[in-house]
């Protein structure tokens, strides 16, 4: 196997295990190297797979803990946003994923570091406020494969429980992610070089819950956090570096 190989497996693992722990971060670590990689599109679709079997690994130990009204608000917001992030899958280059991918990563490192002005004001947790996040979730699913990150951030930022906000955002996935892919699939098609990216990723995939779940009680959140913040400055430069490099 090739070192650049070698680092996208150990990539996944990471993700997948840092997804166990907190629900999140599969998207954000593991699909911005995918993308760089693979270089297209189909990059997207593996990143779906792969984050879809995460959440029904895991969503179904955690349902007792997720706010059914909230996540009914946020998959009526995803069936209006998967058809705008679908437009933009399919009309915009490669290069173009990397860089609105870099940005996103870039903004969701500064809400997690809490850099004033980036996701920690708190303005209320109304329900058309949500259901525009499940909008915006919903867009990001389908163009980027990422609808945790703005989902997580506003719960965080309106006083969810961090228990209520990783179950409640894991069953998003479950829908959000379903949707996207059979959505993404009928649009564009599958290719058998994707099908057969994303079965070589599933045992690294499955070892990394396997880790996440049981070292999760025995990690420094805070340590792990400035751990996960470090991976995603790295991932998000090289993503914008790499985008803005090919498009100038």
């Amino acid at each position: 196997m090739e070192t650049i190989e070698i680092a996208l497996h150990a990539t996944v693992l990471v993700a997948a295990m840092l997804q166990a722990i907190t629900g999140i971060g599969f998207a954000m670590i593991a699909g911005p190297f995918i993308l760089l990689a693979m270089n297209s599109g189909s990059a997207v679709q593996v990143t779906t797979l792969l984050s879809l079997l995460i959440a029904l690994v895991l969503a179904p130990t955690l349902i007792s803990q997720v706010d059914k009204p909230l996540l009914k608000r946020f998959l009526v917001g995803t069936l209006i946003g998967l058809p705008i992030g679908i437009l933009v899958f399919i009309n915009v280059s490669v290069d173009v994923l990397k860089l609105l991918a870099g940005i996103t990563v870039l903004f969701m490192t500064l809400s997690a570091i809490g850099v004033p002005g980036f996701g920690r004001g708190s303005e209320g947790a109304t329900p058309a406020r949500q259901m525009f996040v499940g909008t915006l979730s919903g867009a990001m699913c389908a163009c980027l494969a990422m609808p945790g990150p703005v989902a997580a951030v506003h719960m965080t930022t309106t006083g969810y429980r961090k228990e209520t906000i990783r179950a409640t955002v894991l069953a998003l996935f479950v829908g959000s992610y379903t949707a996207a892919f059979l959505i993404q699939s009928a649009a564009v098609g599958t290719t058998p070089e994707m099908l057969f990216k994303t079965a070589s990723f599933v045992p690294a995939t499955l070892v990394g819950i396997v880790i996440g779940r049981i070292v999760s009680g025995r990690i420094s959140e805070s340590h792990f956090r400035w751990l996960i913040i470090a991976f995603l400055v790295a991932t998000s430069a090289s993503l914008l570096f790499n985008s803005i490099r090919a498009l100038v």
